[in-house]
């Protein structure tokens, strides 16, 4: 192997740098574009109170948070209190003070009843163990008229297998499956984004508890 010479070497690892830099501009600049698109999704507006259910590290709860302003709230849902402390943290870092994090478990989200005009469920559904049980869970979170934005993925055979979710192929779920299983509760479908800048081949169905008859 040939040896590189000081400024060769300075060269080099500019370059490599530059690359890794470029990437993680490239991947803010995604996240930025997709929180958008997830606040024009799903309307929010001053005022409305929202969940981030399956919240994770709480990339997209400021989000939904900045997108109900100071007078709404933002409920951030996990089922580790580890996770909750990080989305904690991370909003106190952006100086956001209207998120209330709520510790869920497998069967239920642990959103007070009808909380929320709007709910994220981000590469959350298929990872559900007892899928039925939280989708009665988030029907009664929801108020009658409110809206769910389900982002997912069809199902990822390389991908590592989720334990105790049901089997449908792979990690995640087929929009067609997604459908019928939450229309099967009683949600109608608002929109269905079929491209969706989040995963590969990840899509976006909004729904919605439909409003008293």
């Amino acid at each position: 192997m040939a040896h590189l010479g000081g400024s060769a070497r300075l060269a080099r690892r500019g370059v490599l740098w530059g690359a890794v830099l470029g990437a993680a501009l490239v991947g803010a600049a995604d996240e930025g574009t997709e929180a958008r698109r997830i606040v024009d999704s799903l309307g929010l507006g001053a005022g409305m109170v929202a969940a981030d259910v399956g919240a994770g590290e709480g990339k997209f709860t400021a989000a939904l948070a900045r997108g109900v302003g100071p007078s709404g709230r933002v409920y951030a849902t996990e089922v580790a209190q580890g996770k909750l402390d990080e989305v904690q943290a991370r909003m106190t870092a952006d100086g956001i003070d209207n998120v209330t994090t709520v510790l869920g478990d497998q069967q239920q989200t642990g959103l007070p009843a009808g909380c929320c005009d709007r709910i994220l469920l981000r590469l959350v559904y298929h990872h559900f163990a007892d899928p039925k049980a939280m989708r009665g869970s988030l029907w009664a979170a929801l108020r009658p008229g409110g809206q769910i934005a389900v982002i997912d993925v069809p199902p990822k055979q390389g991908w590592p297998r989720v334990n105790g979710a049901p089997e449908r192929g792979g990690h995640g779920i087929e929009p067609a499956e997604l459908l019928a299983e939450m229309r099967g509760a009683g949600f109608e479908v608002v929109a269905h984004h079929e491209e969706w800048p989040a995963e590969d081949d990840s899509y976006c169905i909004v729904f919605r508890r439909p409003p008293p008859r």
